[in-house]
């Protein structure tokens, strides 16, 4: 997988570091990864705000982005973790790009394209554009004329920002998806079958639906799948065991209950604000 081949005068959202030819591959993936999250106060100077769009109609904007491009997926039947790929590049884009310029419908699809070829779920650009025309007229029969304006727009939409995309993200394509790490937890720390599949679920749900926010650019992976697993456990009622008793099991992974706690709240925000956006799993905070 790339790190960054980009020529452009385009850096990432800090100064790109320069490599140190003596770090290991792993250090050097951690360092770009790092140079993708951002302090809570950043969200509120991004350029969407500096272009008058106020905070709560920005992560609003995103979240319906969010809802198109998942909707367009399962069109697709693409597998969760492309689409976790597709919507962190959907919300690093925002943070170059002003959300009031480019729609979230244009970018969200233009993720979804270019989000296959990197993850090497390679879907037809035909098929991509008709799932975005079914989805943006919510008709999931319509039929599409490949010579109908409608076809064209969307097929133009994806090519003339595919470029620009490739751009904000400084062709950074070094996307870790946290689905992985939450499954090596689950096996890692919980025992039982059942407990396992039914925890296994709920965290899932939670990954799901953490796309919708600004998590992915918040903290990264490994702090997510730990985040999903400690709501899950609440929610299923399940305890969470780590192999080595007398630490707790985030102990074992190297990661802090404040940083867990925080992505839940911010879960649970979200829910406060439009539990009628969420899936069927409620969120609440976590002191």
């Amino acid at each position: 997988m790339a790190y960054s081949t980009s020529q452009s005068n385009y850096l990432s959202p800090r100064q790109d570091p320069v490599r140190d030819s003596t770090a290991s591959d792993s250090a050097w993936v951690q360092q770009r990864h790092t140079n993708w999250l951002f302090q809570p106060d950043e969200f509120k100077q991004t350029p969407s705000s500096r272009d008058g769009v106020p905070f709560n109609n920005e992560m609003m904007m995103r979240s319906k982005g969010i809802s198109f491009l998942a909707l367009v997926g399962m069109h697709l039947h693409l597998p969760q973790p492309t689409l976790y790929v597709a919507a962190t590049m959907f919300h690093r884009f925002y943070m170059r790009f002003s959300i009031k310029r480019h729609h979230y419908y244009d970018i969200g699809a233009t993720c979804i394209f270019l989000s296959t070829k990197v993850e090497e779920t390679n879907r037809k650009l035909k098929a991509i554009v008709i799932a975005c025309c079914r989805v943006a007229q919510k008709n999931d029969k319509l039929v599409i004329d490949e010579q109908s304006k409608e076809y064209w727009r969307w097929r133009d939409i994806i090519l003339f920002n595919e470029e620009l995309l490739l751009e904000a993200i400084c062709f950074d394509f070094a996307i870790q998806s946290p689905y992985n790490i939450l499954i090596h937890y689950t096996r890692k720390f919980i025992k039982d079958d059942k407990d396992r599949i039914a925890l296994t679920k709920s965290a899932w749900a939670f990954l799901n639906d953490s796309a919708r926010t600004t998590l992915c650019l918040r903290y990264p992976p490994m702090v997510l799948a730990a985040a999903a697993l400690y709501c899950a456990s609440t929610i299923c009622h399940v305890t969470v065991l780590p192999e080595e008793y007398g630490r707790m099991w985030w102990d074992e992974i190297d990661v802090t209950i404040g940083d867990i706690k925080d992505a839940c709240n911010i879960m649970a925000d979200l829910y406060e604000s439009s539990p009628s956006k969420m899936g069927e799993q409620k969120y609440s905070r976590q002191h």
